[in-house]
C-alpha cells in the first residue's frame, strides 16, 4: 500500500525532471536559432532563468489537498470565448501555471529575485503607430565624413543699373490712282533707341539717358527727293543728385541734343536743319529733384516710376553752325549763330507699366527766359504682341512762341507729330 501511495509522487517527479531537462535543452536551441543581429536577440520569456517577483509563495502554509504541493502538474486550460484566440490563451495559462508551480515547489531553480534588478530601467524604443514612415527614411549619420557646407553666395552689390529699348517699325499706305477721294502712297519708317545708365550709392545718384529717334517717310510731292525726315533727334540727359529727404534730392542736370541728317524744304535745295544745326544745351543749376518708384501689388507687373527736376536757375544755349541754315527759325537774331539765355527749367519723366507688357512713357520739358517759352511733351504707348513685336502710338506736342515763328491759323504756336506703327520691339 505504501508503494502504491508513493507512485503518483514519483511519476510526477519523473515528469518534472524530464520537463526541466527538455526545457533547458530547448531553450539553448531556441536562443541559438533566433539570433538575427549581433546586438539583437529574439527569445521566448518561458526559456529564460526564473525570477521571483514576491508572489505565489505559500509553501510555508499547512499541506492541504488545496495546497499547491498537492495539485497535479496538469494545468487547468482556459477555453477562450472565441476560437481565434484559443491557442494564445492556452499558452499563457500554461506559462503562468508552470511559473507558479516552480516558485512554490522548486525554489532552487529560481536564479534571481526582483531585487537583483533594482535601479533604472532602460526604456525601450517606442514603435510609432505608422511604421511605414521609416521605410523611406534617410539616415544621415552613417559614419561617413560629411562634406563641408558650401559658402553662402553673396553677390556683390550693383551700383550701376542698365536698361534699354529698341524699336524699328514700319507702316505702309498704298492708294490706287483712281481712288475716288484721291490721296498719296507713302511708306513710313520709325527707328527709336533709348538706353539708360543709372548709378546709386548711399545718398548719391547719377541718372543718364541716351536717345536716338528717326522718322523717315516717302513723299511723292517732292520732285527732288523721294523721302522726307519727319523727326530726327539725338539726345542725352544726365542728372546728379544728393538725397535731402525721402523722395527729394539736391540736383544738377544737363541736356544736350541735336540731329544726324539734313532735312530740306519740299521741292527745294536749301536745308532747314542738319547736324549741330541746331545744337541745344540746357543746364539746370541748384535745383531739386522729386523721384518715386512704386509697385502696385493689386495688379501683377503694374508699377510707376516718376521723376521731376525743378531748376529755378538754368542756362540755355542754342547754336546753328551751318551757315546755309536760317538761324531765325530757332529764335536766334538775324546775323547771329548763337543764343544764350538764363531762365528756369522743368524736366519730368513718367514710366507707367499697366502690366508686364503694356507701358506708357512720357517726357516733359519746360524752359522760359521770362520773354519766351518752350514746351515739349513726348508720349509713347507700347502694346507688345510678343517679346519681339509690338504696336506703338507716338505723339509729340511742342509749343514755341519765339518772335521769328509765324503762328498757325488754327494751332497758333503749337506743333505736333503723331505716329501709329507696328514692328520690331526689344527690351533689355
Amino acid at each position: 500500500m505504501t508503494l502504491l501511495k508513493e507512485m503518483p509522487v514519483r511519476v510526477a517527479l519523473f515528469f518534472l525532471f524530464f520537463f526541466l531537462i527538455s526545457t533547458k535543452i530547448s531553450s539553448q536551441e531556441q536562443i541559438h536559432n533566433q539570433i538575427i543581429y549581433g546586438d539583437t536577440l529574439i527569445f521566448d520569456s518561458s526559456f529564460l532563468p526564473l525570477v521571483f517577483d514576491g508572489r505565489n509563495l505559500d509553501i510555508l502554509g499547512p499541506l492541504t489537498p488545496e495546497s499547491s504541493l498537492m495539485k497535479p502538474l496538469i494545468p487547468p486550460f482556459r477555453i477562450s470565448k472565441h476560437r481565434l484566440f484559443e491557442d494564445i490563451h492556452q499558452k499563457n495559462a500554461l506559462r503562468k501555471y508552470t511559473y507558479n508551480y516552480l516558485i512554490n515547489n522548486y525554489l532552487k531553480q529560481v536564479k534571481y529575485t526582483s531585487a537583483d534588478f533594482s535601479g533604472e530601467v532602460e526604456t525601450l524604443e517606442k514603435i510609432p503607430s505608422n511604421v511605414f514612415q521609416h521605410i523611406f527614411k534617410i539616415d544621415y549619420d552613417l559614419g561617413i565624413n560629411k562634406a563641408n557646407k558650401p559658402d553662402r553666395f553673396r553677390p556683390k552689390r550693383r551700383y550701376w543699373i542698365y536698361s534699354g529699348n529698341h524699336k524699328i517699325q514700319l507702316s505702309q499706305n498704298y492708294i490706287s490712282d483712281n481712288w475716288y477721294k484721291g490721296g498719296m502712297n507713302h511708306l513710313n519708317l520709325l527707328n527709336m533707341h533709348n538706353m539708360t545708365f543709372n548709378y546709386s550709392k548711399n545718398k548719391f545718384q547719377n541718372n543718364n539717358t541716351v536717345e536716338w529717334r528717326l522718322n523717315v517717310f516717302t513723299n511723292q510731292n517732292d520732285t527732288i527727293r523721294h523721302y522726307r525726315i519727319g523727326d530726327d533727334v539725338i539726345r542725352t540727359y544726365s542728372n546728379f543728385g544728393i538725397q535731402a529727404a525721402k523722395h527729394w534730392y539736391y540736383s544738377t542736370n544737363i541736356e544736350i541734343k541735336t540731329q544726324l541728317f539734313k532735312n530740306f524744304i519740299e521741292n527745294a535745295e536749301n536745308p532747314i536743319s542738319s547736324t549741330f544745326s541746331p545744337f541745344y544745351i540746357n543746364a539746370g543749376l541748384l535745383g531739386m529733384r522729386y523721384q518715386i518708384d512704386k509697385a502696385i501689388p493689386k495688379v501683377r507687373g503694374r508699377k510707376i516710376n516718376f521723376n521731376a527736376d525743378i531748376s529755378p536757375l538754368s542756362i540755355s544755349y542754342i547754336s546753328v553752325m551751318n551757315k546755309n541754315i536760317d538761324s531765325k527759325r530757332f529764335g536766334i537774331e538775324e546775323g547771329q549763330r548763337h543764343l544764350t539765355s538764363f531762365g528756369s527749367t522743368v524736366n519730368a519723366r513718367l514710366v507707367y507699366n499697366f502690366n508686364k507688357s503694356v507701358n506708357f512713357t512720357s517726357r516733359f520739358h519746360y524752359f522760359t527766359n521770362y520773354e519766351r517759352v518752350t514746351i515739349e511733351s513726348e508720349n509713347t504707348l507700347t502694346m507688345p504682341i510678343n517679346h519681339y513685336f509690338s504696336t506703338t502710338i507716338y505723339l509729340f506736342v511742342r509749343f514755341d512762341d519765339n518772335s521769328n515763328i509765324i503762328p498757325h491759323e488754327k494751332l497758333g504756336y503749337f506743333q505736333y507729330n503723331e505716329l501709329l506703327s507696328f514692328g520690331f520691339n526689344y527690351n533689355w
